[in-house]
């Protein structure tokens, strides 16, 4: 009989959907840069905490190994040359222990290095944590299928919430379902949905995305049913240009089939006050509404 390995199992998340990948072996040692990146920032700190106090055992021992290797250090005491290895990996030296022996010497000037490229790597890999531009866009909850200016569209807005200038912003749009191939076999396929506006010069409130379901639409005739049946996805994403950060940021947003309202309408959240002033009600962002009755 033969024995297939497993391997490695991890979960990723497409959408709302949890995919269970195996077969491919974890590499984060392997691409350390890109590990480090992607942790939470509790995480980081947390393996910075471990990183730190890991390298300081490691060197008090080899201090504590070496009998009188530390002057004023008390001997057969541990800790005393724990707390001088957290002194000379941080580069502070109090002036109370110091190397006594050459062999004190040697370990300390290692330890130097280590503590003078941990702190260079610790120092950039912050900066690279926090200079990794992230764009703030708060996608509507749900979206609608609608009559809107006598056409059948799929509607679904999109609000800054920054408020600051994202210039030369594009946008995209696409539904992912399960085909039946003509051998009767099940196909993920991706269909783009095109927009009426894939463009916009600046984008710092909302912006309302339209698809127009004709007979050209991968949504022409579908109802509810048939999007729940091929397990329907609706696949945004948005990129342009952060004048905040001067870099491009990017938004990714999906929705399960059932998140697709039939007959409803987004509440308005922009009204005009008695002096003329416009004002943007995010409060009511999310709140979508039966459609009226047509005459």
């Amino acid at each position: 009989m033969n024995h297939h390995k497993q391997g490695h199992i991890r979960s990723v998340h497409v959408g709302r959907t949890q995919v269970l990948a195996k077969g491919h072996p974890t590499r984060g040692l392997f691409d350390p840069y890109h590990f480090v990146l992607t942790l939470s920032w509790p995480r980081f700190f947390g393996l910075l905490v471990l990183l730190f106090f890991s390298l300081n055992l490691c060197f008090a021992l080899a201090y504590w190994l070496v009998p009188g290797s530390v002057a004023n250090a008390r001997p057969g005491m541990f800790w005393d040359h724990f707390f001088f290895s957290v002194e000379t990996l941080a580069t502070v030296g109090y002036g109370e222990m110091s190397p006594a022996t050459t062999a004190g010497h040697i370990i300390a000037v290692v330890e130097i290095m280590f503590g003078m490229a941990i702190l260079a790597v610790t120092t950039g890999l912050i900066f690279a944590r926090f200079a990794k531009p992230k764009a703030r866009i708060m996608f509507s909850s749900r979206a609608v299928i609608r009559q809107f200016d006598g056409q059948r569209v799929l509607m679904l807005r999109m609000a800054n919430e920054r408020y600051n200038r994202i210039v030369d912003v594009s946008a995209m749009m696409s539904i992912v379902r399960i085909e039946r191939l003509k051998e009767g076999e099940p196909y993920f396929r991706i269909h783009d949905l095109k927009l009426r506006r894939e463009r916009t010069q600046v984008f710092n409130l909302t912006w309302t995305l339209i698809h127009e379901i004709n007979e050209h639409s991968p949504l022409h005739g579908l109802t509810s049913q048939d999007l729940a049946n091929s397990q329907a996805r609706i696949a945004v994403s948005i990129a342009g240009h952060d004048e905040t950060v001067a870099a491009t940021v990017h938004a990714v947003h999906d929705y399960e089939w059932q998140d697709l309202v039939f007959d409803g309408r987004f509440a308005d959240v922009l009204r005009e006050m008695p002096d003329g002033s416009r004002v943007v009600d995010l409060t009511r962002f999310h709140e979508v509404e039966s459609e009226p009755a047509t005459p």
